[in-house]
């Protein structure tokens, strides 16, 4: 039995669906997002095949690529963001990252934090491609739901796509290495809340290493569902929502002797968008939480955070 929701989409993105099947759909979403804050999401139309090829891709560049050519990969100090790096901390867990996001034109010489172009591994041939296929249908399911949401919240929808219709998405491919020893050091990553709008995860089989904090205070395990994206609310989606759909505190701790693939997929408004809320307040709110924010300015700021730890940035 699943600890979270199990939200079939298909109804949703079907043409042939009546209005009242889609918001039947919609409705479910906003339970989710307002009593769990993670779900999983099925039926979402990203082919089988194109999800094994992706976690497949993930397994072969980190654990057959030569140290040296994932150093040729590594964060460039001016964008601290696209590339290889190793992150290092013996409290909250230890992985390595390869990491990708939408392109942003280069504003001066060197590029700011964010800015710039992918860099991506030479083998196998067809990484890139394949990436970019599954990147594209990712897009599309991001999209799906954002409008769904809008009908759930009674909102226009232009409101919510007119801000991700250039989301800036980031693909993670995250590696935890299997443990061999219960002394060695730990592999994860520590309590957080993901800064944008949705995460949409794929990962292999393992279970027992994604934890959810409950309301209690409690920590669930999150086991993947075969064919299914595990699904969270990131701080920029409660910000849009006035806190109706809260973010959800997770944490991996990976003790397994056998290594985790992990790839989120997470989707972001776009990069100078600027998020404010768009339902009314509610009473007994507190004044002025929700203010709106610059994009851009979030990201920066948790990069910056974020790379507190890192082990293969070279200068």
């Amino acid at each position: 039995m699943a600890t979270f929701p199990v939200i079939d989409l298909a109804p949703f993105l079907s043409p042939t669906s009546t209005r009242k099947e889609r918001r039947a759909v919609a409705l479910e979403l906003d339970q989710a997002c307002r009593n769990a804050g993670f779900f999983y999401l099925k039926g979402h139309g990203v082919p089988q095949d194109l999800l094994d090829n992706v976690r497949q891709h993930a397994i072969d560049f980190f654990e057959t690529t030569s140290e040296d050519d994932k150093q040729r990969l590594a964060l460039r100090s001016d964008d601290k963001a696209r590339g290889y790096s190793r992150h290092v901390d013996a409290e909250k867990g230890s992985h390595e990252a390869l990491d990708f996001y939408r392109p942003v034109e280069a504003t001066g010489s060197p590029c700011g934090v964010g800015q710039g172009v992918n860099q991506w591994p030479t083998q196998p041939e067809d990484f890139r491609s394949v990436v970019e296929t599954y990147v594209e249908r990712m897009e599309n399911l991001g999209r799906a739901v954002i409008e769904a949401l809008a009908l759930a919240l009674g909102v226009d929808a232009k409101l919510f796509v007119s801000r991700v219709d250039e989301a800036f998405w980031q693909l993670r491919m995250i590696y935890y290495d299997r443990q061999t020893s219960p002394v060695s050091a730990k592999a994860g990553i520590g309590e957080h809340t993901d800064f944008g709008i949705l995460t949409f995860l794929l990962a292999d089989s393992t279970k027992g290493s994604l934890q959810v904090r409950s309301k209690t205070g409690e920590w669930m395990r999150a086991d993947p569902i075969e064919g299914a994206f595990l699904c969270n609310l990131g701080d920029m989606l409660a910000e849009w929502t006035r806190g109706a759909y809260k973010s959800t505190a997770h944490r991996v701790v990976h003790v397994s002797d056998a290594p985790r693939i992990s790839i989120p997929f997470f989707f972001d408004p776009n990069w100078d968008a600027f998020i404010e809320p768009v339902v009314p307040s509610r009473d007994g709110e507190t004044e002025g939480r929700y203010v709106g924010v610059r994009y851009r300015d979030r990201f920066v700021g948790a990069m910056e955070e974020a790379l507190v730890g890192v082990a293969a940035l070279v200068a």
